[in-house]
């Protein structure tokens, strides 16, 4: 009797389950997945322009703004052809092809080639990287005067010259220098092309780019309006390269077509510091111990270059830890030594873990990177050290100038001395007066 009540409640209870079921059913119908729509075939559409073609025509473009430069600098003396191929520097090679490819980082490149055997070298990258060093050998920088974008669009927003004090210009100008190795020991160390990440124009070519780095594009910016192009000057590695090679430049840039008048307009309007006055009279104590100074500068270089590799040296130990292959290292030796509860703890383990790396390898790769590490941190203090050093010596070096000359690894070709010299404005009244009363 028991059991038949059992049965009879049982029966009712799935009864009243099924009937609420088909209510719920009724009220809420399943989604109906299967239907008439048909997806449509997607495929991947082409790139607007191959990359090979769009380097091709980015190197043609250097050159073609690297032989405008060259006679709107040495033949025309025009300030207003530089102007005007700035703005066009800026427009094409900046926002049109986003300012890359670009000399400006292509050392990474090679250097990435150099250790790296897997790497590709290519054809761009060599040309660019050597076709404006190649004619500041020959003319000066006038790559950086209106052909560079980075410089282009400083050449354009500075609206005041405040001038930097000479001590200053020689202190900030040491940082490219170092900007430069900084650089090197970056991909050498695989730590990324970092003068390419924090270069602050990328922003603006790029439209958007990581937050600090925008800011900092702004503040470099910002300080543009009123320095003379301080990215350029103080930390551009590519322009420190380019300085040295126009040292030795086979026709420098001139500031005037005739004889210096001693008027001072070009050193009173250039806003980089490049123009350097007549020498005085060296005094008597000058001549007595300028020689020791000088002496003393190059005996000392050695020792300088020493101390700092061995502060490199000193400071790689401290600084290992950056390096993504020994912080792998340093996790999955914490887990092995249980210093954490579980083995998988952090993202980097748990992927060794997933393709079955041994740990063997892992501190191997360790150990070879804590050893490269040290060599180019010894190398990167050794070349900190011969910046210095050199610097010293350049600077206990007198020449002797009579009239006022332009300083070739300053000097950015802009044109402000050519426009505001009174010979080169009397030359052009003569030529046009020639021209005129010339027989037809």
């Amino acid at each position: 009797m028991l059991l038949s009540r059992c049965h009879v409640i049982l029966v009712a209870v799935l009864l009243f389950c099924f009937a609420g079921n088909s209510a719920l059913a009724a009220r809420n119908p399943p989604p109906v997945f299967e239907t008439d729509y048909q997806l449509p075939l997607t495929a991947t559409p082409a790139p607007h322009c191959p990359i090979a073609v769009e380097n091709a025509v980015a190197v043609a473009l250097y050159v073609l703004f690297l032989i405008i430069a060259g006679l709107a600098v040495h033949r025309w003396r025009s300030r207003k052809s530089l102007f005007c191929l700035a703005v066009g520097s800026v427009l094409i090679l900046g926002f049109l092809l986003r300012g890359c490819p670009c000399p400006v980082g292509m050392i990474q490149n090679l250097v990435q080639v150099a250790v790296d055997s897997l790497a590709v070298l290519s054809w761009t990258v060599v040309l660019l990287f050597t076709l404006p060093l190649l004619a500041a050998l020959f003319w000066g920088r006038i790559f950086c005067s209106s052909v560079c974008p980075l410089g282009a669009v400083q050449e354009l927003t500075t609206i005041k010259n405040l001038p930097v004090p000479d001590y200053a210009e020689h202190i900030l100008g040491l940082f490219r220098y170092f900007w430069l190795g900084i650089g090197v020991f970056c991909v050498v160390n695989g730590l990324g092309f970092i003068i390419c990440r924090f270069d602050p124009f990328v922003a603006f070519f790029h439209f958007g780019t990581l937050y600090p780095v925008l800011i900092f594009a702004f503040i470099v910016l910002g300080i543009g309006f009123f320095v003379g192009r301080p990215f350029c000057r103080f930390m551009c590695p590519y322009g420190a390269l380019l300085g040295m090679c126009s040292s030795l430049a086979a026709r420098q840039v001139t500031i005037t077509p005739g004889k210096c008048e001693q008027c001072k307009l070009c050193e009173h309007v250039c806003p980089y510091n490049a123009i350097l006055p007549p020498n005085v009279e060296p005094t008597v104590k000058e001549r007595r111990y300028g020689p020791l100074i000088l002496l003393g500068t190059i005996l000392a270089l050695p020792m300088v270059v020493v101390a700092f590799a061995h502060l490199g040296g000193a400071v790689a130990s401290r600084l290992t830890m950056l390096h993504p292959d020994i912080q792998t290292a340093g996790l999955l030796y914490a887990e092995e030594e249980k210093w954490v509860e579980t083995s998988g703890t952090f993202p980097e383990t748990r992927g060794l873990m997933h393709i079955g790396t041994p740990s063997s390898e892992v501190y191997q790769r360790a150990v070879d990177a804590a050893r490269l590490w040290s060599l180019s941190s010894i190398g990167l203090g050794a070349w900190i050290g011969l910046v210095i050093g050199v610097k010293g010596i350049s600077l206990s070096l007198r020449h002797r100038r009579t009239e006022y000359a332009v300083d070739p690894a300053r000097c950015f070709a802009c044109g402000r001395c050519f426009w505001y010299c009174p010979n080169q404005k009397e030359n052009r009244v003569l030529l046009v007066s020639n021209e005129a009363d010339s027989p037809v």
